[in-house]
């Protein structure tokens, strides 16, 4: 069962976000829109891209790997060849509440399961 995967936040990621988000056109001050130019949209995009790496949002970046140490391999291949932050390891997991129960799925009865920080040295 897979169950380990690494999350955190590339420029790559990043810079694929923001070319979803960032529109190719803007309002001018008489509220016309104008058409940016591919510099101008590039540009707009890697601001945009700056401030997605400067915030603490992250995604999962890997897929589902069966044990920690391939997780801890993607990590250190990232950290070597990618601009990349707040790489963490985490686990499938049941989740339980505040009193360390178990959370049950409404309709079913069964326990929610989700993904948890792991404890491991390379995170």
């Amino acid at each position: 069962m897979s169950t380990f995967a690494v999350f955190g936040m590339t420029r790559d990621v990043a810079l694929a976000e923001a070319r979803k988000k960032v529109s190719t056109t803007r309002r001018d001050d008489s509220g016309q829109r104008l058409q940016l130019t591919p510099q101008e949209w590039q540009q707009a995009c890697e601001e945009r891209a700056d401030k997605i790496m400067a915030s603490k949002r992250v995604k999962q970046l890997s897929p589902l790997y069966d044990a920690p140490q391939y997780a801890e391999q993607f990590i250190a291949i990232a950290r070597r060849t990618l601009d990349c932050r707040d790489l963490q390891i985490k686990a499938k997991s049941v989740l339980l509440d505040a009193k360390g129960e178990p959370l049950k799925d409404k309709k079913t009865g069964a326990p929610k399961v989700g993904l948890q920080p792991f404890g491991s040295k390379a995170a």
